[in-house]
Parts: C-alpha cells; sequence; structure tokens
C-alpha cells in the first residue's frame, strides 16, 4: 500500500477541512460560553473592567482548542466520509479497486498531524498562557494578588527507604526565597538525631542558609549537644532550590511534561502521594493522541451509508466524545484513588476506545 499523496488522497483531506474547521469553531464555542458567562458575572459583581476580562478569554483558548481539536476530528471523519457514503462515492472508489485501508489512509494522517499540533500545542503554549490567565483573573479582573506566601510548608528527604531529614516551616515566602520559623530534623534509621531550629532560612544564590539558629546534637550516650548559629554561618543542604519550591503552588496545567516530571520526582523524593499529578502527566500524552483514537472509530462509521450524513455525523460524535470522556473521568478517579496505575488510568479511553475502532476498521476492511 503507498502513501504517497495521490488526487484521491488531496480530495478526501479536502473534504474533511471544512467539516474540521466547523467542528472547531462549534464545540470551542460550547466550552467558551461557560466561562464567557463565568466573566461577565465577575465583572458585573467586582466592576472589574473588560479588557482584562477578555484577555483572560483571550488567554485561555490555547487550552480549549487541545480539548476540542480531538472531537473536530471525529466530526470531520464522520461528516466527511458520511457524505461521500450518501453519494455512492465511496461504493464507486472501491469498485475501482480502492481498498478500506487506502481510503483511510489521508484520514488518519491527518488525525495523526493533528495530534502532533495538538500535543506541540499543549506543551509550549499552554502551559504560559494559562499561569498568565489565571494572574491576569486575580490580580486584574479581581484586583487581588496571587500568593507568594506558602504555609505550613513540609519537606522531606529520603535516603533509600529512611527518612534522612524532615523540614516544617511556618511559611515560605516565594519572592524572597525565604522559609520563616522552621525546624529541620535530622534522622538516622527512622529516629531523630538532631533538631535545628531558626527564625529563617534563606537562598543566597547557591544554598540554603540558616539566620538565628540552633541545634540541639542528641549523642548515642543520651547527652545533648547545643550549638547557636548567627546568620548565614550554617548552609543547610534541602535537595531542592526556590524554583522547586515555587512549582509547589503551581497547577499541573501550567507546567510543561519536564517541569512536571521534575516536580514530581521532588515531591517522591519527599515521600508525597504524586499519583494524581502522574495521572495529569500521562493525560498530556493521552488527550492529544484522542485525535488519532477517533478517526480510528469514524472511518469505519463514516464509509457506512447513511440517509442524512449531517445530522446522524453530529449525533454520533456527541455519543463516542460522550463515551471517551466518561471513561477519561472514571480513569483519572481510579488512578488517583490508587485503583488503577497512573499510565494506565490516563490511557484507558484511548486503549479501549482504540481497540474498538482498530477492530471496526479490519471487519470493514475483510
Amino acid at each position: 500500500m503507498s502513501f504517497k499523496p495521490t488526487l484521491l488522497d488531496r480530495y478526501i483531506v479536502r473534504e474533511m477541512l471544512g467539516p474540521l474547521a466547523f467542528g472547531i469553531a462549534a464545540f470551542t464555542s460550547l466550552f467558551v460560553s461557560g466561562d464567557l458567562l463565568n466573566l461577565a458575572n465577575i465583572v458585573v459583581e467586582v466592576g472589574a473592567p473588560i479588557e482584562p476580562a477578555l484577555k483572560v478569554f483571550i488567554l485561555k483558548l490555547p487550552q480549549i482548542i487541545v480539548w476540542t481539536l480531538p472531537m473536530s476530528v471525529l466530526l470531520a471523519t464522520l461528516l466527511s466520509l458520511s457524505r461521500l457514503s450518501q453519494n455512492s462515492e465511496i461504493v464507486a472508489m472501491q469498485a475501482g479497486g480502492t481498498s478500506f485501508w487506502r481510503l483511510a489512509a489521508p484520514v488518519l494522517c491527518v488525525s495523526a498531524l493533528i495530534s502532533l499540533l495538538s500535543f506541540a500545542i499543549n506543551e509550549t503554549i499552554v502551559p504560559g498562557t494559562n499561569a498568565e490567565a489565571r494572574r491576569v483573573l486575580v490580580e486584574e479582573v479581581r484586583g487581588s494578588r496571587l500568593p507568594t506566601i506558602t504555609r505550613h510548608v513540609v519537606i522531606k528527604g529520603e535516603r533509600g527507604n529512611n527518612l534522612d531529614w524532615i523540614l516544617y516551616a511556618n511559611r515560605y515566602d516565594n519572592r524572597t526565597s525565604t522559609f520563616y520559623q522552621a525546624t529541620l530534623v535530622y534522622m538516622s534509621n527512622n529516629a531523630p538525631v538532631q533538631t535545628a531550629f531558626a527564625d529563617r532560612i534563606v537562598w543566597n544564590e547557591r544554598t540554603w542558609v540558616m539566620e538565628n539558629g540552633i541545634t540541639y546534637h542528641f549523642t548515642p550516650d543520651g547527652e545533648v549537644v547545643v550549638a547557636t548559629y548567627p546568620s548565614h554561618s550554617r548552609p543547610v543542604d534541602l535537595g531542592q532550590r526556590p524554583e522547586d519550591i515555587a512549582r509547589l503552588q503551581k497547577n499541573p496545567e501550567e507546567m510543561g511534561l519536564a517541569e512536571l516530571r521534575e516536580h514530581i520526582s521532588a515531591l517522591r523524593s519527599q515521600g508525597a502521594d504524586v499519583r494524581s499529578l502522574q495521572v495529569q502527566m500521562h493525560l498530556k500524552y493521552s488527550i492529544p493522541l484522542a485525535s488519532l483514537v477517533f478517526a480510528l472509530i469514524g472511518v469505519p462509521l463514516g464509509v457506512q451509508s447513511h440517509r442524512s450524513a449531517s445530522a446522524t455525523g453530529f449525533g454520533m460524535s456527541i455519543i463516542i466524545i460522550f463515551i471517551y470522556y466518561i471513561l477519561m473521568t472514571l480513569g483519572s478517579a481510579l488512578g488517583q484513588a490508587g485503583a488503577l496505575p497512573p499510565p494506565l488510568a490516563a490511557w484507558i479511553q484511548n486503549l479501549i476506545l482504540g481497540a474498538y475502532g482498530a477492530y471496526r476498521c479490519y471487519l470493514r476492511a475483510k
């Protein structure tokens, strides 16, 4: 089977472009209508200017487009192939010796390219626009300030399966990279051997240092050795830089894959439960690939004869999308609860519907 573009490929792709553009516009409109209503309510309630509210709306569009691209691919596949089937063009193509897979090839190639485009947008554009949208909503629309203070911070360090140290701070200021009223406990065989108290632990461009600290060291024979430290005299290795601490205030939607992976690794080293973040990380792969999954489902359904291509195609799209997002929501919940491994929880909807689509394609090609 040759994949060299032919007149047939260009014809099928051209038939897809109109429904694809319509699908992006239609599904995006459905998503943004709720956001517009919420923004309008905020503007009325707090008397916010309209310009920053519109800015929030525009900044949220890349995320919404990533969600709607797979839906639009499904709609375009069903509408374009259903129209060709309704006009008996599919029958004529197959009578001329064109196989089912040759008919499906341009649709699958377009959906694969859209999956790559969706992944690229989600990785390079969406994290920044989501973070900026949150800032504009809080600071310019609501007239508040983004929180720079994280209260009751707990950081853990592990060595193998044993807890090596644990830090508790009353608060952490992200602007000055400073922990306040900090308690640092060093462990040996999961038993405390040293406890340090400090008014502040400050980042000095290279490492963390104590300010006005006092340390109690517990010797094996039961004695306690007390030492005091003036400002900036004792370095402290916390295993994290200020930017790692700042990620604690970010949502997964505001991080790229590399940053989210580092964040998960840092939290895991502290013994934190990272299942929810792992599910979110794998969803960054699985949601863009939904375009290809939807195309696998749409091709065998689209080549069947339909009385009304538009009505049937749109109705079937809504049903399939509804099933997909039910499976995704259920899988994510099971993954966060620990009932499913995070990779499986994020990919279960693609696996189930992808397998169903591949099976339907196999039956149609026989």
